[in-house]
């Protein structure tokens, strides 16, 4: 064989990968091979081999083989290396998102039935199926001003911090319209500490400070550039975490 081809089973070896594999990958498009001999034999060139160590490496971190034939190797070679390692990253988060919503419905669920209220599985099982489709790389293009960046850069140190943030919005949203959904009541303890949760979650993200919550408030009045889930999610929740934190903090007040 040529030099500059490497046969499939040469590949096998360096992969670390069986022939059948590497026949199946080919088969289904996500690695194809350079040609065949006039044997029939299936072989490979060294750019081939990069896409391989990518395609390993990502199956690695639990990737489908439809998400790397769709996001990760087309044109793989012709981005930077610091471009499809911020694109898996983000696949990744968006992975620990989808996760996190999953951990948000059993909380609610848990907290509903200890509190001897109707779980509303259907909607739970409707946000969960329509926050499955949110990408986060879209808070990521999304155009902060100046003045936003300059304060979610004063409160949040990297990225597990800013995604902490997000997180724990959507499970206490979660919380707030499964509440409204069961009539709970402003005074109950599940309904108090969703007030406790939120307000701690603000001070957090502001520091108290009344120019960085205008910050976050700016972004909330640009609801129509969100996603639709995440849009529909704040909207639910607005009315039963509106008249909490109103009801919350007139309690504080009444009682000083």
């Amino acid at each position: 064989m040529d030099q500059n081809k490497i046969s499939i089973g040469e590949a096998a070896k360096i992969s670390g990968l069986t022939i059948r594999s590497l026949q199946h990958y080919d088969n289904i498009g996500v690695l194809p091979a350079s040609g065949r001999t006039k044997g029939g034999r299936r072989y490979y060139l060294a750019t081939d081999m990069i896409k391989l160590e990518h395609l390993v490496f990502y199956r690695g971190l639990g990737f489908s083989l439809d998400e790397i034939k769709d996001k990760l190797l087309d044109n793989s070679l012709d981005d930077d290396a610091g471009i499809l390692l911020e694109r898996q990253k983000l696949m990744l988060y968006n992975q620990i998102s989808h996760i996190e919503n999953s951990i948000a419905a059993i909380e609610v669920a848990e907290e509903l039935n200890h509190s001897n209220k109707q779980i509303p599985w259907k909607l739970l099982a409707t946000f969960m199926q329509s926050l499955a489709a949110v990408d986060i790389g879209d808070w990521v293009n999304f155009e902060f001003s100046s003045d936003q960046l300059a304060v979610f850069n004063e409160h949040f140190n990297s990225m597990d911090e800013v995604l902490d943030f997000y997180n724990t919005w959507k499970r206490l949203s979660i919380k707030a319209v499964a509440f409204y959904e069961n009539g709970v009541s402003f005074d109950e303890p599940i309904a108090q500490k969703l007030a406790d949760d939120w307000l701690m979650m603000v001070q957090k993200a502001t520091g108290g400070v009344e120019k960085h919550e205008a910050a976050y408030l700016a972004v909330d009045e640009q609801r129509d550039l969100w996603s639709p889930a995440e849009r529909e999610l704040i909207e639910k929740a607005d009315p039963f975490l509106n008249g909490l934190l109103a009801h919350y903090m007139k309690k504080i007040q009444n009682s000083h």
